[in-house]
């Protein structure tokens, strides 16, 4: 977006940092479009932005999709990344949220945003992953040339994932896996215990519904069911896989998704090795390195020693997997205990709340 002006910022103040709700907007909007934001967001609030219609606008706004990345730039710093839920075309909405310019005309190219996050971070600094020179700066509402990104998420994955570590001096690992190899294996059925592993996934699942994400379970689990309740209805019909969501992640035993990005992922072990859940992680991780959602490996409490005695692995904890760091570990009695105390009618469930009760390899 363009940096800097009195409207500018005061729109950013109003419908940016302060997010509108759907029952506000559906008046300006027609009932299908209220009910995707509804369904796309799970009632939560949306960033919007939006521009004044010319030739070069009107391109860049017809070329977005939902699940596409947006970044904010101002006065030479990325200050928002977040990703589209839907576009309209609505003059009465725009006039609404930012009345009319100097000219008459109103910011009727609208996009609503979803998963945002702010930064604080020298646009040079991606112009490296990018392939732009160093001195190379945006101008106005523009595309980053396809090309140039569909290079960087195949090769570093998940781009907001990769300015969040851009922005804390982490080290950005590159991907550096036969992708071939793991993509043979998404259509490969897991056998599993149909009793306690059953359980932990519908728990999962109804624990990721009060968070309200979306939940996604493998094809071949969709059939279960789990205390009269069958899991179907529940979950996700289909996983729409992006460059940064790669496929391999449909094998995963539950994901927590909200639009386009992946909250949480768990794998169900009560194999005594202990090591096929960690292994399909850690596959996931060669392919979304920088990727930043909690992982999380749900075991019987007996076999916490054996988790944590396998993320310590040397091929697990090497300097480019770091599981032994990142991977998650959850007992069955903890998702017990959480599940039976969130009540349906209690405050929504909070993802903060699993990872306080998640340990890791010590």
């Amino acid at each position: 977006m363009a940096g800097g002006g009195h409207d500018t910022d005061r729109h950013y103040h109003d419908t940016i940092q302060n997010k509108r709700k759907i029952n506000e907007l559906a008046r300006f909007l027609q009932s299908d479009e209220a009910q995707k934001l509804e369904t796309y967001s799970r009632g939560r609030p949306y960033a919007i932005w939006g521009a004044v219609p010319g030739s070069s606008n009107i391109r860049n706004w017809e070329a977005m999709d939902p699940g596409d990345y947006v970044m904010v730039y101002r006065q030479g710093k990325i200050i928002l990344g977040a990703e589209i839920a839907m576009k309209v075309k609505n003059p009465k909405l725009a006039e609404h949220l930012w009345q009319k310019d100097q000219d008459g005309k109103t910011w009727e190219l609208i996009y609503f945003m979803i998963n945002e996050i702010d930064f604080n971070i020298d646009f040079k600094k991606l112009n490296e992953y990018l392939g732009y020179k160093e001195n190379y700066h945006p101008q106005g509402f523009m595309a980053i040339d396809q090309a140039k990104a569909d290079q960087i998420l195949s090769e570093y994955g998940d781009l907001i994932s990769l300015l969040t570590k851009l922005q804390s001096g982490e080290q950005i690992e590159k991907i550096e896996v036969n992708k071939q190899r793991i993509f043979e294996l998404v259509d490969d059925e897991v056998k599993k215990q149909p009793t306690e592993h059953t359980e932990m996934q519908w728990r999962l699942i109804r624990l990721g519904l009060r968070s309200h994400f979306n939940v996604w379970v493998p094809e071949n689990d969709k059939h279960r069911e789990w205390n009269g309740e069958p899991f179907r209805p529940m979950v996700l019909k289909e996983f729409h896989e992006t460059l940064d969501v790669p496929a391999y992640i449909k094998n995963i035993d539950t994901v927590w998704k909200l639009g386009q990005s992946v909250k949480g992922a768990f794998e169900i072990e009560n194999s005594t090795a202990v090591y096929s859940g960690i292994l399909r992680l850690s596959d996931l991780r060669s392919l979304t390195p920088n990727s930043s959602y909690p992982l999380f490996i749900v075991a019987p409490r007996e076999r916490k020693q054996k988790v944590f005695n396998e993320l310590r692995r040397p091929t697990f904890s090497s300097s480019f997997l770091h599981l032994d760091k990142v991977v998650k570990y959850l007992s069955y009695d903890s998702v017990r205990n959480l599940d039976e105390t969130i009540k349906e009618d209690s405050t929504r469930f909070d993802i903060d709340w699993l990872l306080n009760q998640a340990e890791t390899v010590s």
